[in-house]
């Protein structure tokens, strides 16, 4: 990955970004629970209007630069060839406006056969030459998660309704074509058109369910039904639908529990408790596709040393530290990838709490008497904020002293990129990958890298770079194969304790519990689907 992709990739999980997110690691969840019922004695809900307080903000409203939280509204103004489907479902991908789909043996050529009878918002047909303007196009400006379609040489227009991805090398474009990122399909009307244009006009030339009508930047969205959805129309959908930006989870709560909105999209770890006693309101929680991890300097003493990098890990009270951060929504995790997300596996081995061992490791490094180590978390993340103090603790135990820093994040981030020197020792995050993969964070996260950014342990080893290499074409032409190298890959990263894999968290919203409770997607990054919600 260039250094001219990582730094546009700041933008996603960079300083605003991460504060809506880590607010409760809720943006948006994905799932279905909860308790409460409605009251007999409440009126039936309107289909007027739904309204929903989120804490998704607009970085942009151009979907081939789209890379943020905005994702939350994009998702149903625009619309994707596939979708993937929750882990445990029948099939992998829900054709969207793509009807079926195939692969050569090679893994060289897809062919997508698309749905007819549908129209853009601006009124222009939706066909093959749409997709083939709107991938090149997006893999050509190369901004966001542009850098996806590194496998794609071009797309043949074979016919109005079928067209084949011809790529570089094997990949699994079906994955690719289910991204909530830089996967969008717009209007053909858009040539020519700058990102500062789409800003500035607010412009949506999407297929989806809703189309845009106003924007407050920061306050208030409006959207409301296309009348001519290829999904069409039933009488209890919601014809218009309203969105307040609200960024405090307290804020959004009262807004809830007073009736002013019918969704809380961030919802605070500490507020489950009592939300889940109100029997106006539900509570909707599925384990989504975000974890929390440590990452080790490998490149500084004393964390060059493997036996050390391992004494931390096992000096961590994982089961403690899932249940300060976040109140048990979650589970300890096995890996650097969430086990609800491919090729994240509960087979792979697993540190656990054990200070004998850890002190045994110390002595075995060199450092009996332990050392002293800074370590750095972004500031406005109030899970990482709740658990770090717990690290301090038990790390004191084996005899190393740790300096935490609380910066914001994109202080911590001009850290981790900063001169070797200065560097910290352990950076605590928060990740998610950019396409419903786990090859997106092993490659962004301990891929070899030209100059520091977002492998922020520094650790680069060329048999994991080609393991991971080779994984992500295999998927295409031999899964199990590259289910074994992803599993070695993984492995290697646990041996080698790069970083500590502390827990995979939970999403969570809430929603009155007059509107009926639907499935969640936890592959469709943030993004509530509002044309299924309808009241009971």
């Amino acid at each position: 990955m260039s250094s001219k992709t990582r730094a546009k990739r700041s933008g996603r999980r960079g300083g605003a970004i991460l504060l809506v997110v880590a607010l409760a690691l809720t943006v948006l969840a994905v799932g279905c629970g909860g308790g409460g019922t409605e009251s007999s004695e409440a009126p039936a809900m309107s289909t007027d209007v739904l309204r929903i307080a989120s804490a998704s903000s607009i970085t942009t409203w151009d979907p081939r630069v789209s890379y943020s939280t905005e994702v939350a509204y994009m998702g149903n103004m625009y619309e994707t060839l596939l979708r993937s489907n929750p882990p445990g479902s029948e099939e992998p991908f829900t054709p969207v406006l793509a009807t079926d789909w195939s692969v050569s043996k090679d893994g060289m050529a897809w062919t997508f056969h698309l749905r007819e009878g549908v129209t853009f918002h601006d009124g222009a047909p939706f066909n093959a030459e749409a997709v083939k303007y709107s991938i090149e196009g997006t893999k050509k400006l190369g901004l966001g998660a542009g850098y996806l379609w590194w496998p794609l040489d071009k797309i043949e227009v074979v016919d109005d309704y079928t067209c084949v991805f011809k790529l570089n090398y094997p990949a699994p474009i079906d994955r690719i074509l289910s991204s909530s990122y830089a996967a969008w399909i717009y209007s053909p009307k858009t040539k020519g058109k700058s990102p500062k244009w789409w800003d500035k006009t607010n412009y949506d030339g999407g297929t989806g369910a809703y189309q845009l009508v106003s924007y407050k930047a920061n306050e208030e969205l409006e959207f409301k039904q296309f009348a001519d959805y290829w999904g069409g129309w039933e009488d209890n959908n919601f014809k218009n639908v309203v969105v307040k930006i609200v960024a405090d989870a307290t804020t959004s709560r009262q807004m809830l529990e007073s009736g002013a909105v019918d969704i809380q999209t961030t919802v605070s770890y500490d507020d489950v408790p009592g939300l889940k006693q109100n029997p106006d309101l539900n509570l909707i929680q599925t384990p989504g596709i975000y974890n929390y991890l440590l990452c080790f300097n490998t490149q500084k003493k004393p964390l060059d040393n493997v036996k050390a990098r391992q004494a931390l890990s096992y000096a961590i009270p994982y089961e403690e530290v899932l249940t300060v951060g976040a109140n048990d929504l979650g589970r300890v995790a096995y890996g650097p990838i969430p086990s609800t997300l491919w090729p994240g596996s509960t087979e792979l081995p697993q540190y656990h709490y054990d200070l004998d061992k850890a002190k045994e490791l110390l002595a075995e490094a060199g450092y009996p008497d332990g050392f002293k180590i800074e370590l750095t978390y972004a500031s406005e993340n109030p899970t990482s904020t709740a658990f770090v103090p717990l690290l301090k603790e038990s790390w004191a135990e084996i005899g190393v002293d740790v300096d935490i820093q609380g910066l914001l994040w994109n202080q911590q981030w001009e850290k981790i990129k900063g001169k070797e020197a200065d560097r910290q020792d352990v950076v605590a995050t928060m990740w998610w990958p950019a396409f419903n993969d786990g090859y997106d964070t092993l490659k962004t996260l301990f891929g070899t890298e030209e100059e520091a950014g977002w492998n922020f342990s520094y650790w680069y080893n060329e048999h994991f770079d080609q393991l991971i290499g080779d994984a992500f074409k295999n998927e295409a032409v031999d899964i199990e194969k590259a289910k074994q190298q992803y599993m070695e890959a993984q492995t290697m990263l646990i041996d080698e304790a790069v970083g500590a894999f502390l827990f995979d968290a939970d999403t969570v919203y809430a929603q009155s519990a007059k509107l009926k409770v639907v499935e969640r997607n936890p592959f469709f990054y943030s993004t509530l689907e509002w044309h299924k919600l309808t009241p009971k």
